[in-house]
């Protein structure tokens, strides 16, 4: 139980009305959209750096543990509290273009659509796109190391994190500002892909770049899994923007012809890519098409979720070039193994695979998503963008991040349980 005595000081720092406890609201924020399920002993929404700071000091003053939440949009139980206190972070969203620069600051609530949106009115865009795009938060997807599409050419968010604003777990605020595209240490780039272990991320500078004029989006059709390396390999010489893939089952969901379907994004005129892809027999996406398609893509997971009980286990897996075609034709060895129904998706220009698991019930989701995940560590895949948090096993390094998170929080207040500490 959190003191009495610490919410009536918090209540102090933010107001009441930004203060839930003793309410079946807190219930909302003891899970995130993975199958993993906390409690919530109360909730605070800051405005403000300043509020983060006083709530860390109280919460050291009164051994209260803390979890940083954005979107709750997470599928590794990042965000799940283990009776701890959650800081919602949706209220402090300010967006800032810089356009000169081509830098954007943002506050951790921000939504990434809205940073999108406002970019695009100075011509600019910020490449990492995950599918939550309408619903994480930029501190969320920080904290995660997120990427979504576009990871081969570009990078996950790590690559465009240029600076940051941060609370330490004892309440101290630093802040690590940039307005170049390059930014010397590491020490802003510790708290990337932390999941909020080591502090509260409150703003982030992103460097961004100019929106290409162009953009095609080309469909190929793979009558045969068997060529699927053969034409990937064929399509990654033209180092493209993206190159999304849905399974025929995923592919149908969506409205479109029951095909295995790779869809690779072109920004700016590139013959070369044209030519390329016009011999692999790619179909071009333009206007309004080529907005439907991507839009369905945002909300594929939503779509899935229609056909049954869905459950965010088990389908985030980071491949083996190598083993792409094997990888695939497991899970559906797994799917006639169970009574559960897979639809696999993903980037394939990182080949990270999101296999979406569809069941009656939820225990058979979480037994499918088990299997799943042991044959993903025999083959030596591990997460791709959704974050480690409850599902530790995937972590390479794990002394190193205790050393430093012992460094930085020592009597273990942020997110405690995360990554097995």
């Amino acid at each position: 139980m959190v003191p009495e005595k610490f919410i009536r000081k918090v209540m102090d720092v933010v107001g009441t009305d930004d203060v839930i406890h003793s309410s079946r609201v807190t219930e909302v924020y003891s899970t995130d959209a993975s199958p993993f399920y906390g409690r919530t002993a109360a909730v605070i929404r800051p405005e403000n750096e300043n509020e983060v700071s006083e709530i860390l000091k109280l919460a050291n003053e009164f051994s209260v543990s803390v979890v940083p939440r954005g979107g709750g949009s997470g599928t590794s139980g990042g965000a799940v509290p283990k009776d701890a206190v959650v800081i919602d972070m949706k209220k402090m969203d300010r967006i800032e273009v810089f356009p000169d620069d081509m830098i954007v600051f943002v506050e951790a609530g921000a939504i990434l659509h809205d940073i999108k949106n406002a970019l695009s009115r100075y011509g600019l865009f910020l490449p990492p796109e995950p599918g939550s795009l309408k619903i994480a938060t930029a501190g969320g997807f920080v904290a995660n190391n997120g990427s979504g599409k576009r990871g081969l050419k570009y990078g996950g968010i790590r690559n465009f994190v240029v600076g940051m604003n941060v609370v330490l777990p004892d309440g101290k605020a630093v802040r690590m500002p940039s307005r170049t595209h390059r930014s010397p240490g590491i020490a802003h780039q510790i708290f990337t892909g932390s999941e909020g272990t080591l502090g509260v991320i409150t703003g982030i500078y992103f460097r961004v770049i100019p929106l290409p004029e162009e953009k095609r989006t080309y469909l190929i059709h793979l009558k045969k899994r068997d060529n699927l390396n053969r034409i990937l390999r064929e399509v990654l010489k033209t180092t493209p923007d993206a190159v999304e893939y849905m399974d025929s089952r995923t592919s149908s969901a969506i409205g479109f012809e029951p095909f295995d379907l790779l869809a690779v994004e072109i920004l700016g005129k590139d013959r070369c890519a044209e030519k390329i892809m016009e011999r692999l027999g790619g179909h071009v996406l333009e206007g309004r098409d080529e907005e439907d398609f991507w839009e369905s893509r945002e909300t594929l997971g939503a779509e899935i979720a229609k056909k049954g009980t869905r459950v965010y286990a088990g389908e985030d897996f980071a491949v083996p070039f190598s083993r792409l075609n094997e990888f695939i034709g497991q899970i559906y060895r797994i799917e006639r193994e169970t009574d559960s129904e897979i639809f696999i998706y993903g980037h394939l220009d990182t080949c990270n695979l999101h296999p979406a698991i569809v069941s009656k019930s939820f225990e058979d989701a979480m037994e499918t998503a088990r299997r799943i995940s042991r044959m993903a560590l025999d083959m030596g895949a591990t997460i791709g963008e959704h974050g480690l948090a409850l599902r530790w096993e995937f972590a390479r390094g794990l002394e190193i991040f205790r050393r430093v998170k012992y460094c930085l929080d020592r009597r273990n207040i942020l997110n405690p349980g995360k990554f097995g500490v």
